[in-house]
């Protein structure tokens, strides 16, 4: 994700690789639209309210739709999230912004729940780093092209192996797409295409996991609530409603075998895969490679550790340490390198670490506008309860696309849609699972996403590159999920 000066900056994702353009459009003329439209916002903004108790109504969406727009028109992801959280800050305090900016900055990166964030970031990049440079990923991928005899059986063999990892999309994500993404390049399948069958597969599969990380938050908040007696019945309730998560799984491995075509600007790389694939994974085929268990011992770490502490920061932090014994012992290589091999990369990821700070701004910024709020209150006025949960997916699906707030979306308003499913007759599995699907969708597919910030990253493919090529498919899988919610309001599915 990072830009680096050693030998391995080509394994890394410069951030101006974000911008890299497509189309007829230079990126001089990309920069100059895009900066003038911005102008254009920032001049507009000032006719809106101001003050942390003022109202800002529809305002509160400008931030969000500037940062979707920016992005779209430059291609630049850093700037967009800098820049609209910029005017988020400069909407509410005018002439105090590079004030309240900075303390904005500060509050957000020392928020311990967002610091514990950025704490599993850098861990994850260092257990990157092992992975590749200790030769961990190449060994697992050595032993799956037994199973994987072509293109078909790679595109299994990664979507499968996604799902196993359900536990948690970062370890979905970090795993398998730094892992079989080289083997699936074996066999002339872009790296693009390996990260939109990981990102399909990720957070939707822990989602339909019932001890997934994601399902143990919206079950424990059920229960909390005062809805189920306890979190894996109030979460199996919940299961059969979750017709995002189904359907984008099973996009996932369908196009993982080829069954599904391929679409939308993923035909592209199709066509302008590199020629030199096999050159690419030649190096690997000679080296001497540890055992692939040295690969699965960390993963293995990763997920009984966050059983047993309830931390997946401390699981992946015990992955570093024990892998490393592990490889010392078995004269794989020295403590030096070890250390130099983890360092390098959480340089690399470092890049994801600053977007995601600026990322906690803006939603802090958004939040105090009353984003959120706003949504509700225009949501709450549906015609008839049962259908609410096509409403709550539809709605929040579009402000998940543009600003992922995911958990703290379901922290926020899991207590509320209990309560006004509990008031408008609504059922209450069905509009929890709506907004959870909303949210998933916003994983799967918005820029935003840091699961997608980390599925780039383990693939090493360009932000943009990597969003534009798989948004096609989960766009797919939102109307399936759309029309879903849509059969249970036909069917008049209340409490």
């Amino acid at each position: 994700m990072t830009q680096t000066i050693d030998t391995h900056a080509d394994r890394a994702i410069d951030p101006a690789d974000v911008a890299q353009p497509t189309g007829r459009f230079s990126p001089r003329a990309r920069s100059i639209t895009g900066y003038g439209v911005l102008a254009a916002v920032a001049l507009l903004s000032l006719l809106a309210p101001s003050g942390e108790e003022a109202f800002y109504g529809w305002w509160s969406l400008l931030p969000a739709v500037t940062l979707f727009g920016f992005i779209l028109i430059t291609h630049r992801v850093v700037e967009g999230f800098f820049w609209s959280g910029l005017l988020a800050v400069m909407m509410i305090h005018r002439l105090d912004t590079p004030i309240a900016w900075m303390d904005a900055l500060y509050g957000q990166i020392t928020n311990p729940d967002n610091a514990a964030l950025l704490v599993l970031l850098v861990a994850i990049g260092g257990l990157l780093g092992v992975f590749e440079q200790m030769g961990l990923a190449s060994s697992f991928a050595r032993a799956a092209s037994r199973l994987a005899r072509g293109p078909r059986a790679a595109g299994l063999v990664t979507s499968v192996s996604s799902l196993l990892l359900s536990n948690d999309s970062y370890l979905s994500a970090s795993g398998v797409g730094v892992s079989l993404t080289p083997l699936n390049r074996r066999y002339g399948l872009p790296r693009t295409f390996s990260a939109a069958i990981v990102r399909s597969t990720g957070e939707p599969g822990t989602t339909l996991n019932p001890i997934g990380s994601t399902s143990a938050l919206i079950a424990g908040l059920l229960v909390a609530a005062g809805y189920g007696a306890d979190q894996l019945s109030a979460y199996l309730d919940v299961l059969p409603f979750l017709f995002y998560s189904m359907a984008a799984v099973l996009i996932g491995v369908l196009l993982s075998v080829r069954v599904l075509p391929i679409i939308g600007p993923m035909r592209r790389e199709f066509a302008l895969v590199a020629e030199d694939a096999d050159e690419e994974t030649a190096a690997e085929d000679a080296r001497r490679l540890p055992n692939f268990l040295n690969f699965l011992v960390p993963i293995a770490v990763v997920i009984v550790s966050t059983l047993i502490f309830g931390q997946i920061q401390l699981g992946f932090i015990l992955a570093i340490v024990i892998t490393g014994v592990l490889l010392v012992i078995q004269r794989v290589t020295t403590f030096a390198r070890y250390v130099d091999a983890a360092i390098d990369g959480m340089k690399d990821i470092f890049s994801l670490v600053i977007l995601m700070a600026l990322a906690f701004v803006l939603v802090h910024g958004i939040s105090t506008l009353g984003f959120t709020d706003f949504v509700i209150d225009n949501v709450s006025g549906v015609l008839a309860p049962q259908w609410l949960p096509l409403i709550i997916f539809v709605v929040f699906g579009l402000t998940e696309m543009l600003v992922t707030l995911n958990w703290s979306l379901y922290i926020l308003l899991v207590p509320v849609l209990v309560q006004l499913a509990g008031q408008t007759g609504a059922s209450v599995p069905a509009t929890v699972a709506a907004l959870l699907s909303a949210g998933t969708f916003g994983v799967a597919a918005a820029i935003s996403s840091d699961v997608g910030l980390l599925t780039a990253s383990a693939t090493r493919v360009p932000l943009y590159r990597h969003w534009i090529t798989n948004l096609p498919y989960q766009l797919v899988a939102a109307v399936i999920a759309a029309i879903g919610f849509a059969v249970i309001g036909l069917l008049g599915v209340a409490a």
